[in-house]
């Protein structure tokens, strides 16, 4: 009885919990997507890392690593929101890492035509946060997009 008392009492709290991380990735995303560096750099950290791979049938798979400098001044160069599709709250997935830790991992799927071929367009996106200076920065980020063939 007492434990029944007891989750009644702490799994709303712990829900919430994951509700504002799910809030946090989702905020990250959406300022990652926008290409606007004034809502974007504020939630980095300074050793924020990004890699994105590109899986290709027939080709293989190519990684490219850039610094958080280097998307900056992208970001600066094109402005323009991106088109890519956004996450949906409920297909972000959430593993906490420590107490001050967590990684966010999300999935969207679009229609793309690459030299006249329509190819389906599958992101596996993946942040981690830690909390700092009384709130999430994000640590590292990672993308794989894969295609295949419609």
């Amino acid at each position: 009885m007492k434990l029944k008392l007891a989750c009644l009492l702490l799994c709303p709290f712990v829900a919430n919990a994951a509700e504002d991380k799910v809030a946090v990735y989702l905020n990250f995303e959406q300022a990652y997507l926008s290409n606007d560096v004034s809502l974007f750099a504020p939630l980095l950290s300074k050793n924020y890392t990004i890699k994105q791979t590109l899986h290709i049938p027939g080709l293989g798979s190519d990684t490219l690593p850039v610094t958080k400098a280097q998307l900056l001044e992208g970001m600066k160069q094109n402005p323009k929101p991106s088109s890519l599709p956004r996450s949906k709250a409920e297909s972000v997935k959430v593993e906490t890492i420590s107490k001050q830790q967590f990684c966010a991992r999300s999935q969207t799927l679009d229609q793309v035509v690459v030299a006249g071929k329509n190819y389906e367009e599958k992101e596996l996106r993946k942040a981690c946060f830690k909390h700092e200076n009384n709130s999430y920065e994000a640590i590292s980020h990672t993308i794989d997009v894969y295609y295949r063939e419609l």
